[in-house]
């Protein structure tokens, strides 16, 4: 078993990142984590399907009293309507401070289940158990949670770190192949900042374990443990995510986030080039990278509607938005651009 700590002095919190193959693994942590209590399981039909009964034995072998709540998938379920039937079942089921919520799933339960136990009595306790790659080495970890609304990707939320968060990468063997390469977009936005060789070698060879799993929670665990409330170095992380968000929500959010990423990954490049900030042929390179990941990079679909998006991006102020570049690979820096600037660029590009 693998393990990255976070440590969140500033906010008294900390919490580990466990990381190994497969669920049964984590018995021993997980009844520790929420023995005495009672728990309620969050997730959704698809990963319920493949996960939901290893982690039901192993609340059953620890006597933990728990319930099962279960949403629709995919981005459009991370609303109003789904906060509201996880904090339903909550007071229906009689939970307590004491209690807690376990998020078994991707990107879209990790995030709703959070803010659930971020506004229930003021503030519950959670675990996350990641159930896709994106998931485990991006969204379940530095206690970012929230709700989408009016089509503007988490626009609603707030920080709540979560009590433990555990990866089983056996989880990943039952992913359907989009969603892996959708994963793989945020493995992208993690080499582009760190210019690892681990993670360049796992884009090369397509390879998914949990040396990589690990090596992507470390440089994420590098720019929270500082930054809690995200107000400098942790906005690295928005690499690629500014257009990307902005392309998610031009889509309708029938793209999957890590491959709007990807898209926002090659625009972010283009338009620092254009800047002066990214070196030439950067953007060429996370291209070549992106097609032998599999992952589509051509964004002009998508520019006209995201270019009157980008004002609602929760970096922006009236006249600019904060955006993350990187001058070469490992090299990242935070510049802000007058919104006019970004939205042309993007007006630009389109079909």
């Amino acid at each position: 078993m693998r393990k990255v700590d976070f440590d969140l002095s500033a906010s008294a919190s900390a919490y580990s990142v466990l990381i190994g193959e497969r669920m049964d693994g984590f018995s021993e942590a997980l009844i520790s984590e929420v023995r005495g209590k009672k728990v309620l399981v969050l997730s959704d039909s698809g990963a319920a399907e493949a996960s939901l009964d290893s982690v039901q034995t192993i609340l059953n072998s620890g006597g933990v009293e728990h319930s099962v709540h279960i949403i629709d998938r995919g981005e459009k379920a991370k609303g109003f309507a789904s906060l509201d039937s996880v904090l339903s079942a909550l007071i229906d089921g009689r939970f307590t401070r004491n209690d807690m919520i376990i998020n078994l799933g991707g990107g879209v339960i990790g995030d709703l289940g959070g803010f659930a136990a971020a506004v229930f009595m003021r503030g519950i306790a959670y675990v996350n158990i990641p159930t896709t790659l994106l998931s485990m080495i991006d969204s379940s970890m530095g206690g970012k949670t929230g709700i989408d609304h009016f089509g503007v990707k988490n626009i609603i939320g707030a920080f709540h770190q979560p009590k433990l968060v555990i990866c089983a990468a056996s989880f990943l063997e039952s992913l359907p192949e989009r969603e892996k390469r959708s994963g793989f977009g945020e493995v992208l936005k993690y080499y582009c900042l760190s210019g690892s060789k681990l993670i360049k070698d796992a884009i090369l060879n397509n390879l998914i374990d949990p040396l990589l799993i690990e090596e992507c929670c470390r440089i994420k665990r590098d720019c929270v443990c500082d930054d809690i409330r995200d107000l400098g170095k942790r906005r690295l992380l928005n690499l690629g995510h500014t257009f990307g968000h902005a392309f998610e929500a031009a889509s309708d959010f029938s793209l999957l986030h890590g491959e709007a990423v990807s898209m926002g990954l090659v625009a972010a490049m283009r338009f620092g080039e254009e800047l002066g900030v990214t070196d030439p042929g950067v953007s060429n390179r996370i291209e070549q990278l992106a097609s032998i990941i599999g992952l589509i990079y051509d964004y002009s679909d998508y520019s006209e509607s995201a270019s009157q998006l980008l004002s609602h991006d929760k970096k922006s102020d009236s006249e600019s938005i904060e955006m993350a570049f990187i001058s070469s690979f490992g090299q990242p820096l935070l510049r802000r651009i007058p919104i006019e600037l970004a939205s042309d660029f993007l007006l630009s590009s389109r079909r």
